[in-house]
């Protein structure tokens, strides 16, 4: 049997091992399957998953031959077995380690074992803890189950079944210990005599494959599921823990230093390596991987740190206007501001990482480029406020044509410039921003010159042909108390590149610094599109009922909580699939306006728009 895009081979696993393998809505899933996966992709092999839902299905298919080609999850006690059978056998890819998941109070003792009606479950049982009474249940789940309530002492389980069902368990009851003996194998095996070359085909993209390539997949079915417990309620059950977060903020911003640091040196010892002729390809190579996993690495932790630091900021705003006692108050002020900053510093981390990417790109539009310089200058009073600082603007007359530019881009490079001008310039300072258009010959183009001057605290003449360099600081025990990481600059020289501007900085220590942009835009006929900022007038969102679906418990606490405070009736739904069935079992007309996530369990947020717009009037 040679397998082909028309006569695919038919892939068994067991439907019951969560999180090895599983069976989700008829689609195997699990760290075997994802694994399979790879291998059978890099060797070129055509394959599709047979999908067994119960244990009784599972072995029904491993004896009929004529179904099933290869059986990924095999446990042989010897490799005669299998030549007994006249199967292929694989190297060995996964070593599976026993756990035993008891109650946090286990005192040692186990009178009763909860076990499944398998024999390998039952001989492990047997072994483990001989003379305990069995209690048998029909799946894993149940045997964690029993035991997180006491019905049993302790239960045997592979360890990444362990550490995934212990790690969902949002009470915190139950623990895991890992045992050193014994281990069990999995392996693959071809089942059909004439097929036995594909066992050494997959041999051999097993070695190919990344070192931790299990681990990696393991880590996607066993992390962490936070306890359902609101910011506020902690709040107020810890109030001595609240101290503790300012702490674990500054570990954050001390851990962050650390890394821009250690990644400045990074690239300023790579600078050096390449002066070497000799070495210019390898560190090219080295470089590029290194940049490559510093931008994942970043983006990934940025991520996945936005998330909770917008619950945190938005439970703390709730918490505010409850009255707290003026100890808590002061906590939250102090959690509050401490956030914002980290926030900023996260945002700034995103937009680089995202440009590095390539997720960000140039969208040029026809734009007016007045309205583009009136917004920035705007955002830039707002900075002001408060501050003691003259702001003086100098703008030719002259009428600017209209132009291609990406007025999203353009305005970022202008606020980010004015707002570093306002953060390093004393009260009693100046800021001077200049605006002028030159023509370039009748070639169809203008340049746009930006000069934005400041009389702040300056920089060394040394440290002005680094600014533009990520995570560059000249002086940290003076810019520590302007908060940053020296990513702002960063962000823009990349977006003047993106344009295809030019950008240069001229600066002394103690008497100020001048950015000078150039920005060629193409001329352009075509009218601007001149949208609104905002509302015309206040909008009485009064009596408005708003279906929210959201799986994430503290965000849509969150959300809930913010259209009310506007007067709105708010109905939820944990998911798309819910939103769904909430919206089909009212009447037609009854949600005024739908909030729905993107990313969703069971079914995402596009699916669930696709099904309710098939009852939506047609206006």
């Amino acid at each position: 049997m040679t397998d082909s895009k028309d006569n695919p081979l038919h892939v068994l696993c067991d439907p019951t091992r969560y999180p090895y393998s599983y069976n989700e809505n008829g689609e195997m899933k699990g760290i075997i399957p994802d694994y399979f996966r790879k291998i059978a992709d890099y060797a070129g092999i055509s394959y599709e998953f047979l999908t067994p839902a119960t244990r009784d299905e599972y072995i029904a298919y491993q004896k009929n031959k004529e179904t099933t080609d290869i059986s990924i999850d095999a446990r042989l006690e010897t490799d005669n077995y299998a030549e007994t059978k006249k199967w292929g056998l694989t190297a060995p890819f996964i070593t599976m380690q026993l756990a035993r998941v008891t109650r946090r109070d286990f005192d040692g003792e186990i009178n009763v074992v909860a076990t499944v009606d398998q024999t390998a479950s039952n001989s492990i049982a047997d072994a483990m803890a001989p003379g305990a009474e069995k209690l048998m249940c029909s799946t894993r789940q149940e045997m964690m189950e029993a035991v997180r309530k006491g019905k049993a002492d302790a239960a045997f389980v592979y360890y990444y079944m362990a550490q995934a069902f212990v790690n969902s368990d949002t009470t915190g009851t139950m623990t895991y210990t890992l045992l050193g003996q014994p281990t069990f194998t999995y392996r693959m095996v071809v089942s059909s005599t004439e097929n036995h070359a594909l066992a050494g085909i997959l041999t051999k993209a097993m070695y190919a494959m990344p070192k931790n390539l299990v681990e990696d997949l393991a880590a996607r079915y066993t992390t962490y599921k936070a306890a359902d417990l609101t910011f506020v309620d902690w709040i107020r059950l810890h109030p001595v823990a609240t101290v503790w977060v300012l702490l674990i903020f500054g570990w954050l911003l001390t851990t962050m230093a650390m890394i821009a640091m250690r990644l400045s040196a990074r690239k300023k010892a790579q600078k050096a390596a390449q002066e070497k002729a000799e070495e210019m390809a390898e560190l090219a190579e080295y470089a590029q991987a290194a940049n490559k996993a510093k931008t994942a690495f970043l983006s990934h932790m940025s991520h996945d740190m936005r998330t909770p630091m917008n619950a945190i900021i938005g439970f703390t705003g709730i918490a505010m206007k409850n009255n707290p006692s003026d100890e808590v108050k002061n906590c939250l002020e102090k959690i509050d501001e401490s956030s914002e900053h980290l926030l900023s510093l996260i945002n700034d981390v995103l937009d680089l990482t995202r440009v590095e990417s390539g997720k960000v790109k140039y969208n040029p539009v026809p734009t007016d480029l007045k309205s583009i310089t009136d917004s920035a200058l705007d955002i830039t009073k707002g900075f002001l406020t408060n501050r003691d600082i003259s702001f003086k603007i100098q703008r030719e007359e002259a009428k600017i044509p209209n132009v291609l530019a990406d007025p999203v881009r353009l305005r970022d490079v202008l606020v980010n410039i004015l707002s570093n001008a306002v953060k390093f310039t004393p009260d009693g300072g100046t800021i001077t921003f200049e605006a002028r258009c030159q023509e370039k010959g009748g070639d169809g183009y203008i340049n746009m010159r930006y000069r934005i001057s400041d009389t702040g605290i300056g920089m060394s003449e040394e440290f002005t042909k680094e600014v533009f360099e990520e995570f560059a600081q000249e002086d940290s025990n003076v810019r520590t108390q302007y908060h940053g990481v020296g990513l702002g600059m960063a962000i823009v020289k990349k977006y003047v590149d993106m344009m295809g501007g030019t950008i240069s900085v001229q600066s002394k220590k103690h008497e100020g610094t001048t950015f000078t942009v150039d920005i060629p835009l193409e001329i352009t006929d075509k009218e601007c599109n001149k949208s609104d900022t905002g509302f015309s007038e206040k909008v009485n969102l009064t009596g408005v009922n708003v279906l929210l679906a959201e799986d994430n418990e503290l965000n849509a606490e969150i959300a809930a909580v913010q259209l009310e405070e506007f007067g709105m009736n708010v109905e939820r739904a944990v998911d798309g699939k819910n939103a769904v069935e909430i919206f089909r079992n009212h009447p037609e007309g009854t949600f005024d306006v739908i909030l729905m996530d993107i990313m969703m369990p069971e079914m995402n947020g596009y699916e669930a728009v696709s099904y309710t717009h098939l009852t939506l009037p047609t206006t």
